[in-house]
């Protein structure tokens, strides 16, 4: 499947890494539900790159901020299960999750411009 290149592999795997790292130094701004917050994203982000690689070419950008809005609907409704599943320190867990959220937005609009920079 080539809807996960290199780029990305590296940056689950930092990702990843630099939590465990920050979990394991006791920092409490870490909340326990952060793994599964990561691999929400890194579930939704492979889905979607691999549903984007599958579509036609053409509107790639327009798809793109389609996918975005259709993640941040998918991530209200993972939000929304936790809250009604009850954890502990909600507002703890949203700050998580928005901040993982916000690095894979980042991460994807970086690499979204590094390829229509190659393309002109």
């Amino acid at each position: 499947m080539k809807a996960i290149t290199i780029s990305n592999g590296v940056f689950y795997l930092i990702l990843i890494f630099l939590v465990a790292i920050l979990k394991s130094l006791g920092f409490s701004f870490i909340h326990e539900l952060i793994f599964p917050i990561i691999f929400f994203n890194i579930i939704t982000d492979v889905l979607f790159k691999f549903l984007l690689e599958k579509l036609n070419k053409s509107l790639v950008v327009i798809k793109t901020v389609v996918s975005t809005f259709i993640r941040l609907f998918l991530s209200l409704i993972f939000i929304l299960f936790f809250e009604n599943y009850g954890v502990e320190n909600l507002l703890n867990f949203i700050l998580n999750f928005l901040i993982v959220y916000l690095l894979f937005i980042i991460f994807e609009i970086t690499i979204l411009l590094l390829n229509l920079h190659h393309i002109k």
